[in-house]
């Protein structure tokens, strides 16, 4: 009995076992692995604790394995940390992955290829996407604004379609080249301002020789490169990004009304000695007699400006494919309404990169992309000088009058009636690309790549003009413009071929590391342009060439073409991780240049050093996780000067010569500008010396560098003899250095449920021309002279105001006459005269330099954190230090005949002796000794603007994946929220630039709500 009861109690265990091992067999594992913003990761690897890989998660960032036992699973993922969780514990929440602050084993794109960030030896910024689409802009140049030390990004304008920024990086680089970087997008030539941002997979900017040079003569201004995303394996992942909003005005300045208009001239008046012109129609004003017949109170900012405008964006993604064929593709729209009327821009795009596997060695892409951009404008003159026009027109002119038309304003001008009438300027410009790629891989480690990229850009602009008539204290005062109606129709092409061969290879020998990289690329560019016109349209129903008058018919055109033939190669060579060497060359020959000069060689050298990899460093490492120094010196060249054709003479129509065929006069044709066969390349030297580190289990990181560009030879054109009779020749003669810095440093942690970072960059250059063979570049306003800044204000010191008629008798006055000088006048210092001392006399030999206006310490910072689906950031972006000079009428009180501004009522009088202005005079023609370039005039420039600020909010995926939708996000978003900075020009954005008319369109305040989904 009791050895039935033991058999029976084992065959109960034995089956309990099997049934236990059935059960461990059939354990199942499923969960989602997400980054800090809860979007899903693709590729993450899952292991168990021997290392063994038991599956990667899918296009929703989902795995699903099984188990024979419990055990722990590690999720791994290049430049994340690594998380290591029980299998049970897996599938109880979503598994979010933290980037590393450092993310040394990131793959960073450089020239012709990819490098680890970690054996990087120059001086290379990569920038993730979301940092770009988070400013939700419309242009990639602002964008960058703020993100990059060293990089110098300046917006003056908010105008629909030409909003973007103008780009530096370390300094200016020539004086009558180009200064802006080499932009390109997937290995050519592009516009940055025109690419649908949510395309934009990484950017990396390249900032010193080492990184620059295999670009060769392209690259002094640094190279700007951009990768659009592709497709992967796995499901397709569909994703919508979107976003509508308005755009109101940063700052504008506040105009006078007629009423303290006309009070102001009196007072200026009387300050001149003369009667007031004005005390009767005041009274007249006060008591109710605006009638906008006779009398005219005209609120012109408010009457062009509009107070806001809409934008608005929206972008669609489909990425996803198989082992053999992998596709990417994104349609995306956006629309921009300016601040005036029939002002607006919008951009269509259209892109599809895919990648086809043939065999195990060949593969094969084809990447297509269609972009067309349509802007519409005011013809009758730009938009930034009709809100210049309507910022500074004095409001007793006529604007509307009462029966609704249109005033005479200034001697027909009127801006109202220019952004009314329905008058525009309309162009479409389509881009079409097209890129087919072969890579070979014959060899392990060898890899042979080709490409060819056609790309065509199309212009066509058609403008056209109607007068409209003006009508002023009941009667009728003409048309304007004067000329009648006119059309003109302008039509361009650009065509640009580039062909690329680039071979690899690629291996490790032990603790060798070997990477050489050989090359040869060709580009070839046609550009074509034709405008014609004609006037003196009888109905403007018929919008046609053909229906204008004949006989003013007018017609232009031109061609050029440019080709550029490369050979190329980089060096990579590693021990142990820790010494690393770069050696890079470009050869280049150009068409813009003949003979010896016609080829130039550019090579780079550069080392690293990763300190933190040497034995004596491991008792640091638990503080000090990564230490790297490198340095760089290598040789840039710049041939982009404006002619395509710079050494040769010039031909053009010889006006009043020419010669007689058969009783008729042909004109003749001239020699207007010498030759010089002897140009070549502005060169650029560059050396660079920088740290990188990152500490506290890569929490802490960032980078430090210095470095010093020397540009020589630098293209200029010295005088010659008036008989000669023709344009001086381009010379090589003129040297630069720009020196400077940057700091970047970024913090990343995780209190309890909350993750949060924080990033700052600032940085500095100096600009210095250190030989220009004895030429000075003056304007009226700027100096350009060996030993000084390039471009310094230029003008008079001044010294405070004059206190009394015995202070006047008793010092130097500007233009010497005594009599034209009062209490509250501007004084000058008298600094120098023609012999290098002081004269006594205030004329153009007391003028020194005034000012800088290069920024100086050039700085951005960025707050964020996520806690269970919120989002949130903040970024600052600012200048420590610039000097500004704002003149003629967007500045000056009553200058040219223009109005007064609210802020500018704060001027000199015997009971306000410390005003912010001099004292008040009319200056119809702008010479009034007060409104002279002075260093009163010049302010601080130095501002901080909060760029940017967003917070969102993902909807939990247990709401969201009974929709099949992975992802749900809802977010706000402001740009340009407050700017701090000196406030002296009230009204005026310190990035834009005012000209003696205020001609400026001011940037843009925006508000946003947007939506991002995943399928």
């Amino acid at each position: 009995m009791k050895l039935k009861k033991f058999l029976n109690a084992s065959m109960i265990l034995a089956f309990l076992a099997v049934s236990q091992t059935a059960l461990a067999q059939a354990f199942t594992v499923q969960g989602r692995v997400v980054d800090e913003s809860g979007e899903p990761m693709i590729g993450v690897a899952v292991t168990n604790k021997d290392g063994n890989t038991l599956g990667v998660t899918d296009a929703d960032g989902r795995y699903s394995i099984e188990l024979n036992s419990p055990t722990k699973l590690k999720f791994t993922f290049v430049g994340s940390e690594t998380i290591t969780i029980d299998a049970k514990k897996a599938t109880q929440k979503d598994i979010v992955m933290r980037q590393t602050a450092t993310a040394l084993d990131d793959v960073v794109v450089v020239g012709y290829g990819t490098q680890k960030k970690i054996n990087l030896t120059g001086a290379v910024q990569s920038i993730n996407s979301k940092d770009i689409l988070r400013a939700n802009v419309s242009n990639g140049s602002s964008a960058l604004q703020g993100i990059v030390p060293g990089l110098t990004a300046v917006q003056n304008s908010g105008q629909p379609g030409n909003d973007q920024a103008s780009l530096k990086l370390r300094g200016l680089g020539s004086l009558n080249s180009s200064t802006s970087p080499l932009i390109l997008i997937d290995g050519v030539e592009g516009d940055f301002n025109r690419i649908d941002l949510n395309s934009i997979e990484t950017i990396s900017v390249l900032k010193d020789a080492a990184s620059a040079s295999i670009y060769g003569s392209r690259a002094s201004n640094g190279v700007i490169l951009i990768t659009t995303k592709r497709g992967y394996e796995g499901k397709p992942t569909v994703t919508f990004n979107g976003y509508v909003g308005m755009n109101t005005p940063t700052t504008l300045p506040e105009p006078a009304t007629a009423i303290e208009y006309m009070q102001a001239v009196d007072v200026a008046r009387q300050n001149a000695l003369q009667q007031p012109l004005y005390t009767n129609v005041i009274d007249i004003y006060k008591n109710g007699g605006v009638d906008q017949i006779n009398y005219y109170d005209t609120d012109w900012r408010n009457e062009v400006i509009k107070s806001s405008a809409i934008v608005q964006n929206y972008s669609v993604g489909v990425s996803g494919g198989s082992e053999f064929i992998k596709v990417f593709a994104s349609a995306g729209y956006y629309s921009q309404d300016g601040l005036i009327d029939n002002n607006k821009f919008s951009r269509t795009s259209l892109r599809l990169n895919s990648d086809m596997k043939i065999n195990k060695w060949v593969k094969l892409g084809i990447d297509a992309s269609v972009r067309q951009a349509n802007a519409t404008s005011p013809v009758m003159d730009s938009p930034a000088n009709i809100i210049g026009k309507a910022l500074t027109m004095t409001p007793i002119m006529s604007g509307i009058n009462a029966d609704g038309t249109y005033g005479y304003g200034i001697n027909g001008t009127n801006p109202i009636a220019m952004v009314r009438t329905g008058c525009t300027s309309n162009s479409t410009a389509p881009e079409y690309i097209i890129k087919t790629s072969l890579t070979i891989t014959p060899l392990k480690g060898l890899s042979i790549y080709g490409a060819y990229t056609w790309k065509r850009n199309d212009g066509e602009t058609n403008a056209f003009v109607k007068p409209y008539d003006t009508y002023e204290n009941g009667a009728f005062k003409g048309s304007f413009p004067t000329t009648g109606s006119s059309m003109s129709d302008q039509r361009t092409k650009q065509v640009r071929k580039q062909y690329d061969l680039i071979g690899t290879y690629e291996n490790t020998f032990g603790k060798n590391y070997l990477k050489l990289l050989m090359g040869f690329q060709s580009e070839e560019l046609n550009y074509s342009y034709l405008i014609a016109g004609r006037k003196n349209y009888h109905y403007d129903g018929y919008q046609d060439l053909n229906n204008g008058d004949a006989a003013t018919m007018t017609n232009s055109s031109a061609r050029h073409a440019w080709a550029m033939l490369s050979y190329l190669f980089r060096v990579n060579y590693s021990f142990d991780n820790r010494y690393l060497f770069e050696v890079n060359g470009r050869y280049d020959g150009t068409s813009r240049f003949i003979g010896n000069n016609r080829w130039g060689f550019f090579p780079s050298v550069s080392a690293g050093w990763r300190i933190s990899e040497e034995a004596f460093w491991e008792s640091a490492k638990n503080v000090m996780d990564n230490f790297k120094l490198r340095a760089s010196y290598g040789l840039l060249g710049n041939q982009a000067i404006s002619s395509y054709y710079p050494y040769s003479a010039s031909i053009g129509s010889a006006t009043g010569y020419g010669y007689w065929f058969d009783k008729e006069f042909s004109p003749g044709v001239a020699q207007t500008q010498l030759a010089n066969p002897d140009i070549t390349w502005e060169k650029s030297h560059q050396f660079d010396i920088g740290v990188d580190y990152a500490f506290l289990k890569n929490r802490l990181s960032g980078s430090f560098d210095y470095y010093v560009r020397n540009i020589d030879e630098m293209l200029q054109q010295f005088p010659v003899p008036l008989f000669v009779g023709m344009t001086s020749p381009w010379e090589n003669a003129g040297s630069m250095r720009n020196n400077g810095w940057e700091f970047s440093i970024a913090w990343q942690d995780r209190i309890g449920n909350v993750d949060y970072y924080v990033k700052g960059n600032i940085s500095d250059v100096k600009n210095k021309v250190i030989n220009l063979y004895g030429k000075e570049y003056k304007s009226g306003t700027t100096l350009t002279t060996e030993g000084k800044p390039y471009g310094s204000w230029y003008g008079y010191v001044a010294d405070g105001y004059f206190s009394s008629r015995e202070e006047i008798d008793a010092s130097p006055v500007y233009g010497g006459n005594k009599a034209n000088v009062a209490p509250g006048d501007i004084k000058y210092k008298d600094i120098s005269g023609p012999d290098g001392v002081p004269d006594g006399k205030i004329d153009s030999h007391d003028r020194t330099i005034i000012g800088n206006p290069t920024p100086r310490y050039e700085f951005g910072l960025t707050l964020g954190l996520q806690w269970k689906g919120i989002d949130f950031s903040a970024f600052f972006q600012g200048v420590g230090k610039k000097d500004v000079y704002y003149s003629g009428a967007g500045a000056r009180a009553l200058c040219g005949n223009y109005t007064i501004y609210k802020y500018q009522f704060d001027y000199w009088t015997p009971e306000n002796p410390d005003a912010k202005f001099p004292r008040l005079l009319e200056d119809p023609n702008a010479t009034n000794p007060n409104n002279m370039i002075s260093s009163f005039w010049v302010k601080s420039g130095a501002y901080c603007r909060l760029k940017n600020i967003v917070i969102g909010y993902t909807l939990p995926s247990s709401i969201t994946k009974a929709a099949h939708i992975s992802k749900l996000r809802v977010y706000a978003s402001a740009q340009n929220l407050f700017t701090i900075k000196d406030n002296f020009y009230e009204g005026f954005d310190p990035e834009n630039s005012v000209s003696s008319g205020a001609s400026l369109y001011p940037l843009n305040k925006t508000f946003v709500f947007g939506l991002n989904v995943e399928f």
